[in-house]
C-alpha cells in the first residue's frame, strides 16, 4: 500500500513537472513572438533597407532561428506521437540550439563592443579569444552529457512527453564559461562607459546620446543575461531532472530579445543623427512666424533635443526665401555604427 501511494505521489509529481515545463517554453515562444510583433516596423526600416553587413547578418540569423527553434520546441513538447528515438533528438537539438541562440547574440554585443572601443584590434582579439575558449567550453560539456543520456517518451494525459535519463550530476558546468564571458564583456562595457565619461571631456561632444544608448543597452543586456545564466545553472544544479528544460526557453528568449534590442536602438540613434546633420533651410532674416518661438544653439547633431528638430523642420518648411545654414560639428562619432 505504501508503494502503490509513493507511486502514485511520484505520477502525479512528474505531471506537475510536465505541466511547468510545458507552460515554460510557451510563455518563453510568447516573449520571442511577441517583440517580434512589437518592433516588426523598427526591423523593415532600420534592417532591412540597410545594406548588408556583419551586424546585419548576425541580427537576421539572432531574430529568426530562436523563434523557429521555439516553434518546434513547443511542438515537441505537445506532440501526441513522440517516440524514444525521436526524444532523443529532440534532447540533443534542444541542447546544440541553446548553445548557437547564446552565441549569435554574444556575437552581437562583440561588435558593439568593438566599435564602442572605436574599433580597438587589441580589444577584439581578447573578446574573440575568450569567446572561443568560453564556447569551446560549453559545447563540451553538452557534447559530453548529450552523448551519454538516453530518453523515454512517456505516455500523459494527452499525449507523449520526453524524459532524459542518465543526465550528468556535472551538467550545470556548461553555464560557467558562460557567464565568464558575459563577466567579461559587462566589465569591458563598464570601463568604457568610465573612459566616455571622464570629467575633461566635453558635454557637447557629438555622438553623445549615442553612446549612452549603446552603453546604456549593453549593460542592461549583461545584467538580466547574467542572472538569467545564473537562474539556468542554479536550476540545473538543484531541481530535478524532469524540470532541466525549464529554463532553456528563457536563456534562448532573453539573449534574442535583448541582442536584438541593443542593435535596434542604437540604429534609431545613429539615424536620428544622421537625420539631424543634414542643412537647415530658413530665411536669411530668420523670419518666421511669432507664434514660433525660435532658438539658435550651438550644440552637436546628436544632442539635439526632439523640440528644436520639430522647430527646425517646421521653419524650413515655412520659409519662403532660403539659404542653406550648416549646424556646428564638433567631431565626428566616437565610433562606427556597425
Amino acid at each position: 500500500m505504501d508503494s502503490f501511494a509513493s507511486a502514485l505521489q511520484a505520477y502525479v509529481q512528474g505531471l506537475k513537472d510536465i505541466q511547468v515545463t510545458r507552460y515554460a517554453q510557451l510563455t518563453s515562444s510568447c516573449i520571442i513572438v511577441f517583440d517580434h510583433l512589437l518592433t516588426f516596423d523598427e526591423e523593415v526600416d532600420l534592417i532591412w533597407k540597410s545594406a548588408w553587413s556583419l551586424g546585419k547578418v548576425l541580427f537576421l540569423l539572432n531574430r529568426y532561428y530562436p523563434l523557429a527553434a521555439s516553434i518546434f520546441n513547443n511542438y515537441a513538447l505537445f506532440s501526441p506521437t513522440l517516440t524514444d528515438a525521436i526524444c532523443l533528438r529532440f534532447f540533443h537539438w534542444q541542447g546544440w540550439t541553446g548553445l548557437i541562440s547564446c552565441m549569435l547574440a554574444e556575437g552581437i554585443l562583440q561588435i558593439r563592443l568593438y566599435a564602442l572601443y572605436s574599433l580597438d584590434k587589441r580589444v577584439l582579439a581578447l573578446m574573440l579569444t575568450s569567446f572561443v575558449l568560453c564556447s569551446t567550453l560549453s559545447a563540451f560539456v553538452m557534447g559530453s552529457v548529450l552523448t551519454s543520456i538516453t530518453a523515454s517518451a512517456y505516455p500523459v494525459p494527452g499525449g507523449k512527453f520526453c524524459v532524459p535519463k542518465g543526465v550528468s550530476t556535472h551538467f550545470y558546468a556548461f553555464w560557467i564559461p558562460m557567464l565568464s564571458f558575459e563577466t567579461l564583456l559587462c566589465t569591458l562595457a563598464v570601463i568604457r562607459a568610465i573612459q566616455m565619461y571622464q570629467p575633461s571631456r566635453s558635454v557637447f561632444h557629438s555622438g553623445r546620446q549615442l553612446v549612452s544608448v549603446l552603453v546604456r543597452d549593453s549593460l542592461m543586456y549583461f545584467l538580466v543575461i547574467f542572472a538569467t545564466y545564473l537562474t539556468c545553472l542554479l536550476v540545473w544544479t538543484l531541481a530535478p531532472v524532469n524540470l532541466l528544460g525549464v529554463p532553456i526557453g528563457f536563456s534562448v528568449a532573453m539573449s534574442c530579445v535583448l541582442a536584438n534590442r541593443v542593435v535596434l536602438n542604437v540604429r534609431e540613434i545613429s539615424r536620428d543623427i544622421n537625420l539631424s546633420k543634414q542643412p537647415i533651410i530658413m530665411s536669411p532674416k530668420a523670419e518666421v512666424d511669432s507664434d514660433l518661438p525660435y532658438h539658435r544653439s550651438i550644440r552637436s547633431p546628436g544632442a539635439l533635443s526632439p523640440l528644436e528638430m520639430e522647430e527646425l523642420r517646421t521653419m524650413r518648411a515655412k520659409s519662403p526665401r532660403r539659404e542653406v545654414i550648416e549646424y556646428y560639428n564638433e567631431s565626428e562619432l566616437p565610433f562606427r555604427v556597425l
